[in-house]
């Protein structure tokens, strides 16, 4: 009996070190394709990183971290469908993955199914408490003419981002829509006076202060590099806009997204 274990013994630690020098060749391989379609992510070029997180993903065995990659890279390129099946593969794994929810709840915004994408980002916000997320969930609320419940979560995004004009801007927004035109025009007013403010956002103080009823200013306002013509024609989209039926249209007019 001893004899016959003695003659297995060697083949036994063979297979465990042919196993092993196996997984730790997949995990490098693994780490070494993640570290390679982050870098190409970052520089825009979705595609390609798509395809590296695709073989990362095999090699992991669907690794919900990896997954919400791949879902963040196919969204960033416009492969919807293809997000949808990463983020619900990821949440497979794990049901309450907040980055596999905030990514399912932003691709469903794309799509236009707000009431989905609304409960998965009411899940998501505070868990991440995140700009993003936040930003996100205020869009889904505005779009659905939750005004109120919007300036809530525009505000905290903005409050994670103080030197963001963007996100100050969609609280100005937010605000806008929910009636509070005092707060808006004191909060776009402020954006316009940052440094950082582009033509974007002189653009939405033309259109919050028509909200807000002070046409006679937004002719007037002094505005860096805007035509006179661009100004009248921002003013009379803005005219448009105000005289929709409920915030929720007001909100899609605007482009209130959040992303």
């Amino acid at each position: 009996m001893s004899m016959r274990y003695c003659i297995r013994l060697p083949t036994l630690l063979s297979c465990s070190l042919l196993v092993a020098c196996a997984t730790t060749t997949e995990q490098a391989e693994e780490s070494r394709l993640l570290s390679l379609a982050d870098d190409i992510a970052a520089q825009g070029d979705y595609a390609t990183a798509t395809t590296l997180y695709e073989r990362a993903a095999e090699l992991s065995n669907e690794d919900v971290d990896i997954n919400v990659r791949l879902g963040d890279a196919r969204l960033a390129s416009g492969d919807l469908q293809g997000a949808l099946r990463s983020y619900r593969a990821a949440l497979e794994k794990n049901i309450d993955a907040p980055t596999a929810l905030l990514g399912l709840g932003s691709t469903q915004l794309r799509l236009d199914k707000v009431e989905s994408a609304l409960r998965n980002l009411r899940k998501a916000a505070p868990a991440l408490d995140t700009p993003t997320a936040w930003s996100r969930l205020g869009a889904a609320q505005a779009l659905l003419g939750k005004s109120e419940t919007a300036v809530s979560s525009f505000s905290r995004a903005a409050d994670l981002s103080p030197n963001v004009p963007d996100a100050q801007t969609n609280l100005a927004l937010a605000q806008s829509l929910a009636g509070q035109h005092d707060a808006a025009v004191a909060q776009i007013r402020d954006v316009a006076s940052s440094p950082l403010a582009e033509d974007r956002h002189f653009h939405s103080l033309i259109l919050i202060l028509v909200l807000a009823g002070d046409t006679q200013l937004a002719e007037t306002i002094e505005i860096p590099d805007m035509p006179a013509t661009q100004r009248q024609s921002l003013i009379e989209q803005a005219q448009q806009i105000r005289v929709l039926p409920d915030t929720g249209e007001q909100a899609r007019a605007i482009g209130l997204a959040g992303y």
